[in-house]
This record gives structure tokens, sequence and C-alpha cells, in this order.
């Protein structure tokens, strides 16, 4: 295809198989992404931001990768060799067997990073034991990585990237032949360096080799530069019947082939590979941010998102790979976007993104509604928090399960009841949850309850239970924020005080000051705050809609005139009722409420039973206008949110 086809069929068909193949991103937070074809399966790895698995993922076309189930097929060493650094996995499937190339560090010498093969012997990737077979022994014991292969005219060649010794570089490509999967067979030959301005921003760089074969030629594309928005791909090109270990026999192009896209948003696209789509279309897979700016070392940042988009070819026989696409609006959200599976009682939504995972996780409050023969208010007693997720960015959720938390007999073992979620991550990547435990299960309201600390370095098992110590006996539904000064700033809901809002301080999460109430004007609980358009905002479920309030210091509050914010009912499926009891995710300037509502209360004649406790969870897309927010529940909900913008 002619960059001028190409252009052609995007102008004249957006729907196309052009855009059909833009995934962008595919996969969130997975840098130095591959993806294998093997007749019509598919397979993607790519490096994970703790840097320390292996994962692979499978699926019937590139577009189910997202949504497919990732494995862990091998992890890091406790210590020695491949301990530390598990970076740019790729896979392959060579004479029966399947190979992954990775590189690695030392945990106690981090950057002495080397290239490992493990081998598999099954039909399936996905399934057997593999075996490692160490590391590949090149010249010299020096920094190399991003290692691939490719079959040639009954040769198989390795390609990839090395530091030579004293050259002041950070690393060169080399190429040599191969005696086996894991060790060459001659010389290594070195076929580019980095000779041009932009292949030396940042750093001297020439890493992450991708061969292509097509027209007669071979062709190896390459990254160059940092890890900011300066990387880019460059390209190399032999004959076909060229001697591809004679270093003239390559030609560099002389400009990068693919770099960053101001006009699109999308910055430093590189470490790609190549792959095809069910028709032969050329597929390019490359990771890259959609923001400039890092404030931190690249390496530290995990927004490299995996990308795929199709590319063509030049009259010359070229490859043409055009700019990195921009990124397409979401999905619009389901209506309702969650029902629990089990008891239909999903109220009290969380929502956060699940780095291991690289899917957003839903906790929700988990009432009984199916159950049958519950006196009082039993039924909002005695369940675990449920799971949900999504991953495509929130607008399709699954159920997973539940949380398993850990309590002890003096805050209601396994019998106590877990209300309220509120979870979040530090700067450590250690996960923290402020939950409402009620000890047992009650009839009516008149009973303890305590706000409880705990743990978990997965979001799945919690630990380390600690009720704190705040303003009553009686204190639910808690909500946390960052303060610039580091301190960590809670609301929480003090029902002994008329069910008012109040406020408390740490700096450890461990140890809080309470500063008393905060909002009391009216009953209210359920408080979300957040920061956006300049205010910080403070929104409660007050039993006809949700109070909207706004401060800009946190701690003194303005009410928001007229009606409530989604007190009037919507027209969609189970919104047909006042909302509840929300969360809020910011993302730039963009802002979306997740809520929950009870259906069957639309019609107030329902006697009391399943179809008036039943609950589904929603979502709308928030505005700022005149000063304050509103929503209009019954508008498309397009949403795709993204971890690397996401206000934490």
């Amino acid at each position: 295809m002619t960059s001028a086809l190409r252009l052609l069929l995007i102008l004249l068909f957006p729907l196309s198989l052009v855009a059909e193949h833009t995934l962008t991103p595919l996969i969130f937070q997975r840098a130095d992404p591959w993806i294998h074809r093997e007749g019509d399966r598919y397979y993607f790895t790519g490096t994970v931001p703790d840097y320390d698995r292996i994962e692979l993922r499978a699926a019937d076309s590139v577009a189910g990768l997202a949504c497919a189930e990732p494995k862990t097929v091998w992890r890091r060493h406790e210590s020695g060799p491949m301990s530390w650094h598990i970076w740019a996995p790729e896979l392959h499937r060579i004479d029966g067997k399947w190979y992954l190339y990775f590189a690695a560090g030392r945990a106690n010498a981090i950057w002495d990073i080397r290239m490992y093969v493990l081998e598999n012997a099954s039909d399936d990737p996905m399934e057997g034991e593999w075996t490692e077979r160490g590391q590949i022994q090149t010249r010299w014991d020096s920094f190399s990585l991003d290692a691939t292969t490719f079959e040639h005219q009954g040769t198989r060649y390795l390609v990839w990237a090395q530091q030579e010794p004293d050259s002041g570089m950070n690393s060169y490509i080399w190429i040599a032949p191969l005696k086996n999967p894991w060790t060459l067979a001659g010389e290594q030959v070195m076929i580019s360096k980095p000779d041009y301005d932009w292949e030396k921003q940042l750093y001297k760089v020439n890493e992450g080799p991708a061969v292509i074969k097509r027209n007669g030629r071979i062709f190896i594309s390459y990254s160059a530069s940092g890890t900011d928005a300066n990387y880019c791909m460059g390209l190399l090109a032999a004959d076909a019947d060229a001697d591809l270990l004679d270093p003239q026999s390559w030609h560099k192009s002389p400009e990068p082939v693919f770099q960053t896209s101001e006009k699109n948003g999308i910055y430093g696209p590189g470490h790609n590979g190549f792959t095809t789509g069910p028709d032969g279309e050329d597929l390019l897979v490359y990771h890259a941010r959609n923001y400039r700016d890092i404030h931190r070392d690249p390496l530290e940042d995990p927004n490299r998102h995996a990308r795929v988009q199709p590319f063509g070819w030049n009259e010359d026989g070229t490859p043409e790979f055009g700019e990195p696409a921009p990124e397409a609006e979401g999905k619009v959200a389901d209506k309702p976007l969650f029902r629990d599976p089990i008891y239909d009682g999903a109220a009290d939504p969380l929502i956060i993104w699940n780095p291991e995972r690289a899917r957003w996780w839903m906790f929700y409050t988990n009432r009984r509604a199916k159950a049958e023969g519950l006196t009082g208010v039993t039924w909002v007693h005695g369940t675990r928090l449920g799971i949900a997720e999504s991953c495509d960015g929130g607008a399709t959720w699954s159920y997973v399960g539940t949380a398993d938390i850990d309590l002890p007999e003096e805050l209601g073992g396994d019998d106590a009841t877990h209300w309220a979620p509120e979870v979040f991550t530090d700067e450590d990547g250690l996960h923290h949850m402020l939950l409402t435990v009620v000890p047992g299960v009650f009839e009516d309201w008149h009973h303890p309850r305590d706000i409880v600390h705990l743990t978990s370095t997965d979001l799945r098992h919690w630990s380390h239970a600690e009720a704190l110590q705040l303003a009553s006996d009686r204190v639910i539904d808690a909500c946390i924020l960052r303060m610039d000064d580091g301190r960590w700033r809670m609301w929480y809901n003090n029902e002994r005080d008329a069910k008012s809002i109040y406020y408390a301080d740490s700096w450890d999460l461990h140890h809080w000051s309470d500063h008393g109430k905060t909002v009391g004007d009216r009953s209210g609980e359920g408080p979300t705050v957040f920061r956006w358009h300049g205010y910080y905002w403070m929104i409660t479920d007050v039993w006809r809609g949700l109070g909207v309030y706004r401060s800009s210091d946190s701690e003194n509050w303005e009410r928001m005139p007229g009606d409530n914010l989604l007190q009037q009912p919507g027209t969609g499926e189970d919104d047909r009722v006042k909302g509840q009891h929300p969360d809020v995710v910011v993302e730039g300037d963009r802002a979306y409420i997740f809520y929950f509502t009870h259906a069957g209360q639309e019609d107030p004649d329902i006697p009391d039973g399943y179809q008036k406790r039943r609950s589904s969870i929603q979502v709308s897309e928030l505005k700022f206008e005149d000063g304050w927010l509103t929503t209009d529940r019954d508008a498309p909900t397009h949403i795709r949110l993204d971890p690397g913008l996401v206000t934490p």
C-alpha cells in the first residue's frame, strides 16, 4: 500500500480496516510491546512497570489482547543473575519450540544488564514449563539488551543492542549468526551506532531492533535517544541477497522514521515490533506516552502504553510508518454500568488502577438484595466487598470476586460487615484501604462502627487491620486526599453528630489528629473530596441526590445553590431515581462521577423486597459550569480512563 493510498483510505473510509487496526492504546502501562502471530492466534508480551516478571496473554485478534487474561510465566530471581530490571521480553517460535528473549540485571548490580533466554516445548506458550537456557554470551560481558531473532536464507540471526567498552556510547546495534537460539555461531558485527543528533538526546542510544522482510530487502527498525519525548525510531536496510554480516550491506535512514507527534499528543514512540492483521495487513506495535513532561526518571514513569497501528509502503519499497495516531475517544459506558451477579446489591463504588493486572478495579459495598428471609436491615450487613474490573478504561465491567480482608475478632473477625471502601496507593506502591467495619450483622442501625486501616500488596488480600481513633464510636465512609505539604487528610461521617462530615490529618496513615466538624449544614454521608478547576470539591449523599460543596482551602466549604446533583431522575435503564454515594475520578480537564441507584425505588408502591433493595452502579461525566458542577446523566458517557492522566 503506498502512502497516498493509505491516506486516501483514511480520508474516505474512517471506519475501514485502516481505522479498525489503530489501537492506541492497546494495553496501558506495558512498554516494549511485542506481538507474535502464530496462525490465527496472537500472543502479547511487554515490560511490566515493576520490572519483576514476564507475562503473556493470548487472543484470536490483536484487539482481543486488550482484555485477554495476563499470565505470569516467569518471575525474577531473589538474587544473582536475572534478579532485577526484567526488560523487553520477546516471544519467538523456533524449530517447534517457544523462546522468550529478555534482558535482566542483578539485585546487587542493577545496571549489569545482560540478555537471557527461556525455552518451552509446549505447543502453546501459555502452557507447559519454561526452562532457563541462561545468558547469551557475546564478545564482551557488557551492558546488552533487546535481543531479537530472524531467519534468512537458511541462517538464523540474532540482532541486539550492546555497549562497546570504552566507546563513550550507551549502545550499538549488533548482528551475529546463531548456533542455537541462545548461542552465537560466529563473530558479532556492529551495523549501527548513534551517528546523528536525534540518536544522542539524553543518551547515545541505538536499541530495540525489530526485523521485517519485504520487497527484496531486510529492514531493521530500532529506537534512539533517551526514553522521554526524544525517543524515536530509525531504520536500517539491506538487500536480501547481501551479506548481512558485512556492515557495508546496511544503510541507515538519516532522519527518524517515527517520532513524537505534538499535533496528535503522542510522545516518545519507540521500541517497536511488527505483526500482521487477519488479512495480512502490516501492523506497527510500539509504546509511547500521551504527555511530554516527565517529573522523574523516565524509567520510573510507568505510562508507556502499548499501541498498534497499520503502516504502508512507499513506491521505493521502504516502509512508511507515518506518525503516531492520536488517541480515540473512549467507548460509551454501559447503562447500568455494573450489577453484582451474586447479591445484586452493588453500592458505594470506588475506582482504582490495578497496576499488576493493567486494569481498572472497582471496589463496592455489596448488600444482600437477593437474600430472602432477612429481617430489619440485616440485608445491608454481612457481606465482603465486591470487586469488578474493566479492561477498556471504565466503559464495561466484569465481576472479579470479593476482597480477602483479615480482621481481628475484636472488630468482628469473619462475621464483620464491610462497608464503603476507600482505596489508594502510596508513592512506594503499597495499597491502603480505609474500611467501615460493623462488628457483626444487625437488624437495626444502632451499633458501633469503626473506620479501619488495612494494607495490601496486590489489592486482593488485605491485612494489618488498625481501627482509627476518631471523633466517636460511630464513624463511617472515609475518603482521603494527599495535601501539598505531604499530609494525608481524611473526611468521614460522624453519625453521633447528626451525620455531619468531620476531618482529620495524618503524616503516616497511622496517627491521626481529628479537627472536628467541617460540613454540618445538613446531614449527609459518603463524602468524596477531590481537586478540579482550582477548587477542592466535596460531594456527599444527602438522600435527595448529592450535595455539592467547594472550597479554596479544603477546610471552609460553600454549598452549591439550587438542586442537588443527580437529584432529578434520569431516563436510562436503572437510572430513573436519585443518585447515591459517589466516587469521582479526575482525568485532567475531565471528571467522571460513579454512583449507585436503587432502581426499584422508582415506584414508591413496590413493597420491600428484592426489587426495591437491588442496586446498580452508574457513571456520568461531570461538567464545570459557572463555577459549579453539573452532569447530564442521560447523555452518552464516553470514557477511557488513563492511569497516567488520572489524578491520584
